[in-house]
Parts: C-alpha cells; structure tokens; sequence
C-alpha cells in the first residue's frame, strides 16, 4: 500500500542515532535514574512509571529525542 509522500527508509542492523528511544533510555539511565539503588524489581518498576508519568507532562522535552537524531522528522 503506497501512502503519498512517505517513504520506506531501512535501518541498518543497529544504529542507535537514527532511534529516538535510545535517546530516551540514555536520558532516563544517565540522567533521572543515575543515582537509583533499588532493593527490588519493583522499586526499579516504580520508579521507572513515575518518570515516564513525568515525561508526559514535558511533551518538550519527548520531541528533543525526536529532534536530535540523525532522521528528517518533523514534530
């Protein structure tokens, strides 16, 4: 199915500046959980949600992941 102005761009096998996710966990593991020592997988589980909670409400700061890579988005 052909959609107007879109285009098909393969990836190759592992480039992480073309991925706004690696963005995201880079930020979130090197950043807000840096210093986290959790006891248990749920504390890990806890803490991850409210930082993703957090992130919903700095919609900003989600489209700079977006900005930042090496593709043409536009957001």
């Amino acid at each position: 199915m052909l959609i107007p102005r879109c285009h098909i761009v393969w990836f190759p096998p592992y480039a992480p500046d073309l991925n706004p996710v690696e963005l995201l966990w880079s930020y979130l593991k090197y950043g807000r959980l840096a210093n986290l020592a959790p006891d248990t997988v749920d504390d890990i589980q806890s803490n991850v949600r409210r930082e993703r909670r957090r992130l919903t409400r700095h919609p900003q700061l989600l489209r700079s992941f977006f900005r930042h890579t090496a593709l043409p988005f536009r957001v």
